[in-house]
């Protein structure tokens, strides 16, 4: 496993420098040193950092360094600067981070003989499918550069995709936050103090705040016995969620849902044809630019329909065959790649669906404040009136014992 090692050495005019360097020995670090005609003068390890096991799922800053990388790849290989050179240059995020000890070990395969897409299958997690194959196409037929040119601006569109749904999701998932934690301290501190004064008064209590107070005894006397129960109800939700069936259910349920269905499957849909469009542009055949595609789409229930596509390509059928037995995938999006096939512009038209369906994704995202305000009207409405109802309530009723 690589370590870091701190290095001392001097130029050819007598210059000193100082530095980081991952190898699997102090030997290595020296000859990395010679090949860049520098004179170690002292070499210490400061401890190892690479830990395979450690990336799980590409998010956040881990994806913006890989646009950087194959943004920074595609420069130095079109300004003529060798592959082995041009992965010894570059260094993405922390000396000693993980991405930069893969691109180590990356750069020491190829040196040893193996093509730069075949080193970067040994990490999926980092380089997914579709970025090894077309890398391996691009390498075919030496077109490497652009090829490096399209993933980065495809990779940009991706994360500016995810952005937007981020973004768009984030004002709901707040609202349904504050009233949850309104909601909690009215159950926990108000309704209590409540019950006290007003049973000293004589007062009877309405269905409401009757209610509520059960609501509150409820949680008071068995918190851990609901404690327990979520973390079970979870447990089991992720074995659920863990097989084919559940995957299915859930990913079937997302996509029904008002207003945020209708964002996933057109975020999915962008995606799917900015990927395709860089898989063709690659040179892979369709069939497996779609086995490709199916793999790497999030959502199970689009994954099974554009395996149907594949089949109906695999078979020689048309299209618009196949439209009644596609729920999600839209009609216009299989209208428009089955038009591309016949004219022979099937790289453009496929720019095309991913253009519009990503301009969907942001016209969506920007209103989505406006489409949901109806639900959380209704929401906050909902809440408001019970909580009206469980206060004002007894006070009605109070001032009917006063005046008795």
């Amino acid at each position: 496993m690589p370590e870091v090692f701190v290095y001392t050495a001097k130029t050819r005019a007598g210059e000193k420098r100082t530095g980081l360097i991952q190898s699997d020995s102090a030997s290595r670090v020296a000859l990395i040193l010679g090949e860049q005609e520098l004179i170690p003068i002292e070499i210490k390890s400061k401890g190892r950092t690479f830990k395979p096991g450690i990336f799980g799922f590409l998010k956040g800053q881990q994806y913006e360094d890989l646009i950087m990388f194959t943004r920074n790849l595609a420069t130095l290989y079109k300004a003529g600067i060798p592959l082995l050179r041009a992965l010894s240059v570059i260094k993405v995020g922390p000396p000693g981070g993980n991405f930069n000890g893969a691109i180590y070990k990356i750069r020491d395969h190829v040196q040893a003989g193996r093509s730069l897409s075949d080193a970067m299958s040994d990490y999926p997690k980092i380089f997914s499918k579709i970025y090894t194959a077309s890398v391996a196409a691009g390498e075919a037929s030496g077109k490497l550069d652009d090829i490096l040119d399209s993933l980065g601006a495809m990779l940009e569109r991706d994360l500016e995709l995810k952005r937007q749904i981020k973004i768009a999701v984030r004002y709901p998932i707040m609202v349904v936050i504050a009233i949850a934690i309104a909601f909690t301290i009215m159950i926990t501190f108000v309704i209590p103090r409540f019950v006290t004064f007003y049973s000293g008064a004589g007062a009877q209590l309405p269905v409401p705040t009757k209610l509520l107070i059960w609501m509150n005894q409820f949680i008071t006397h068995y918190w851990m016995l609901i404690i327990g129960g979520i973390i079970v109800f979870i447990f089991v939700l992720r074995k659920f969620y863990a097989t084919d069936h559940g995957r299915t259910f859930f990913d079937t349920i997302i996509l029904k849902l008002p207003v945020f269905g209708d964002l996933v499957v057109k975020g999915n849909i962008a995606r799917f044809a900015y990927m395709f469009q860089l898989l063709m542009k690659s040179g892979i055949p369709i069939v497996k630019s779609l086995d490709l595609l199916a793999d790497t789409v999030k959502n199970s229930r689009i994954t099974a329909e554009i395996k149907i596509i594949a089949e109906s390509f695999k078979e020689g059928r048309e299209l618009t065959g196949i439209i009644d037995k596609l729920v999600f995938f839209p009609e216009m999006a299989l209208q428009m790649i089955s038009i591309g096939l016949e004219s022979g512009s099937m790289e453009n038209m496929l720019l095309e669906v991913a253009n519009h369906y990503g301009k969907e994704v942001d016209y969506k995202s920007r209103h989505l404040t406006s489409l949901l305000e109806p639900i959380l009207t209704i929401v906050l409405g909902a809440f408001v009136l019970v909580v009206a109802l469980a206060i004002f309530l007894p006070m009605w009723n109070l001032i009917q014992v006063f005046r008795q």
